[in-house]
């Protein structure tokens, strides 16, 4: 049922209705045929303005002429004319009434169109705004195709092909209720052969949807297409202004990537700088011990006595665990960039953990004296024993290296419900407060004149932080509150499933 006929035939008639009633009270009231006429003209502009049609016009004119010329000219209730007069009269209201008509449909012609305009603008604006708070490349994608169907009614599709893919990455209309997809194997042919194809193209436009090329400068970033339903060609100003904004948006986002990896290939080559000269100083101090020990060794052995050789032995032992030692972090820094630090889970005894990285320190601790405060029960946790005691050893170390050399080192172990809790306390100048909030990243040092002999390159601490959260615990790292020192120390659950990396 054809309703907008139906509506505009009722309002049509009631118009026509109402102006004869009114043309009747003014005929009782003797005012002059001339002048009723125009009544029905009136009336012919109200229709107008409902219908929003000229042809509802034209066809009220006429019949607003036969029921002047049936009600109110001589001969009454007949559609005969005696009078001339009246001929001119209804010729001069039809001229009239046509150029009324149609000034007034252009107004509202014009009237629609800057309405639509407004909106147009207005969503451009709010819609070039929204793209301002975005700062990822599938929320921009999302959001195009969703506002083209929340202010316009248009439904698009996107395949927008990523940085190192093969395949595009697809975008459907949000509308899950909405059934016809568009066809991938034309938006690859756009993409491939960078033309227009589908709906009113030169190539297959027997499709209800019509594909374009995605260009950002002279790159093709993929392919958007566009419905078209009941033969309406969607295409319009408003959707290629929209496709503007929207590769600003995506240019915009891809300069910021790229922006933030030159940033961290700047960095990683900061680090490796750093890396490069500090191993440099790092191993030669030792070398440089180990060398003179065994050349004196061997340049003078038959002349130094047992006990001058054996120290000297010592000295050399101190400096290889400490080199290995620094090789051992050099290499887990390594798998931890690489994403290779694989956990080798068991249960271990939280008394052998200890006194296992106190003897590792022993030869190297000098003069300072290392306590172990053990539990009293036989405490276990579910660990990779090698990469905690390698935890414990560098925090024993950190302690040697920073406080003087007869402080005391204490290390405790205690539970927390279903945590371990590890803790290295020094009795020593505390944790500098310049470095306090990054002591646990890479190559931190401290300036202190007792660390420069073998201060490290700095990785100590970060690898433990690597370590600890890959067990998914937690580290920590504080001054005393009541007594001079610093506390270091770690949280891991006791228990776990199985092995992971």
């Amino acid at each position: 049922m054809n309703y907008p006929y139906i509506k505009n035939t009722i309002i049509t008639g009631i118009i026509i209705l109402l102006c004869t009633l009114l043309a009747f009270v003014c005929n009782d009231l003797n005012i002059r045929t001339e002048n009723i006429i125009m009544i029905y003209l009136i009336g012919v502009v109200f229709i107008i303005i409902e219908t929003h049609h000229l042809l509802w016009a034209i066809i009220s004119s006429l019949l607003s002429v036969l029921a002047f010329n049936y009600f109110f000219t001589d001969p009454y209730y007949s559609l005969k004319i005696n009078d001339s007069n009246y001929l001119i009269t209804i010729f001069i209201f039809l001229i009239v009434s046509f150029i009324t008509t149609s000034l007034v449909n252009k107004l509202q012609q014009h009237a629609r169109i800057s309405k639509h305009n407004e909106m147009q603008t207005k969503a451009l604006y709010e819609i070039t705004r929204s793209y301002l708070n975005m700062s990822d490349t599938k929320d921009i994608l999302k959001h195009h195709i969703q506002t083209l169907y929340d202010y316009q009614g248009i439904i698009t599709e996107i395949y927008y092909k990523e940085d190192g893919q093969d395949s595009f990455t697809y975008y459907p209309h949000p509308d899950k209720a909405f059934s016809q997809r568009s066809d991938e194997q034309l938006a690859k042919w756009c993409f491939m052969q960078d033309q227009e194809c589908g709906f009113h193209t030169a190539f297959f436009d027997q499709s209800k949807w019509s594909y374009h090329p995605l260009h950002n400068h002279h790159e093709c970033l993929g392919v958007y297409t566009i419905y078209h339903e009941d033969d309406r060609d969607e295409s319009s100003i408003f959707i290629h202004t929209l496709i503007s904004q929207m590769l600003m948006a995506l240019e915009r986002e891809n300069l910021y990537e790229q922006h933030q990896k030159n940033k961290v290939e700047i960095e990683k080559e900061k680090l490796r700088n750093n890396l490069l000269r500090t191993m440099s100083h790092d191993l030669r101090t030792p070398l440089t011990s180990i060398q003179g020990s065994s050349s004196l060794i061997i340049e003078n052995y038959d002349t130094l006595d047992d006990d001058t050789i054996l120290n000297l032995i010592k000295n050399v032992e101190s400096d290889a665990l400490w080199l290995n030692q620094l090789v051992e972090n050099l290499l887990n820094m390594t798998r931890i960039q690489d994403g290779r630090l694989l956990l080798n889970k068991q249960i271990e005894v939280v008394d052998d953990l200890i006194l296992e990285a106190i003897h590792r320190c022993e030869t190297r601790k000098g003069e300072h004296s290392i306590h172990a405060h053990l539990p009293e029960t036989l405490d276990t946790v579910y660990v990779d024993g090698h990469l905690i005691i390698q935890v414990l050893i560098n925090f024993i170390d950190n302690a040697i290296k920073h406080t003087p050399d007869t402080s005391h080192i204490d290390i405790y172990y205690h539970n927390e419900k279903d945590m371990g809790v590890f803790e290295v306390i020094d009795d020593g100048d505390g944790i500098d407060s310049t470095i306090q909030h990054t002591l646990f990243e890479s190559f931190v040092t401290t300036k202190n004149d007792r660390s420069d002999a073998k201060r490290g390159v700095g990785l100590g601490l970060s690898i433990c932080k690597a370590i600890i959260e890959a067990h998914g615990g937690m580290i920590y790292a504080h001054n005393q509150k009541e007594s001079k020192g610093a506390v270091f120390g770690f949280q891991i659950p006791r228990k776990g499933g199985t092995n992971n990396g």
